[in-house]
């Protein structure tokens, strides 16, 4: 798995590529404690390149969804499909996370909301 880092709009986005399971989703956390622990608090996570997440990874995902709202910030997903789409289906998490298109389309909903 390899994880990128860029930002746009004061936004955190971690691209990852690669799958991610049990046995790597403790980088995606550590990276995202991180943020926390530097007070950036709207991260996007661009899954366009990840053919599979098993629900260690999804959970990953959750945890920090809620540790960011507690600092009044978020996490959006954006570019979910194939395998990964199903298993956010089956699992329920589109009611938990954020998710979108697209990279540009996760960022505008968080500029959206910070003019509300």
């Amino acid at each position: 798995m390899i994880i990128r880092e860029k930002s746009s709009e004061n936004i955190c986005i971690l691209e990852i590529e690669g799958e991610v399971d049990l046995y790597n989703a403790k980088e995606i956390k550590d990276i995202l404690d991180e943020k926390i622990k530097a007070q950036i608090y709207e991260v996007v996570i661009n899954l366009a390149q990840v053919p599979f997440m098993d629900s260690s990874g999804i959970g990953t995902l959750v945890t920090a969804m809620y540790k960011l709202k507690k600092y009044h910030g978020n996490l959006k997903v954006c570019s979910v499909h194939g395998s990964v789409a199903k298993v956010f289906k089956m699992t329920g998490m589109e009611s938990h996370l954020q998710v979108y298109e697209n990279e540009a389309e996760a960022i505008k909903a968080f500029v959206a909301e910070r003019n509300d």
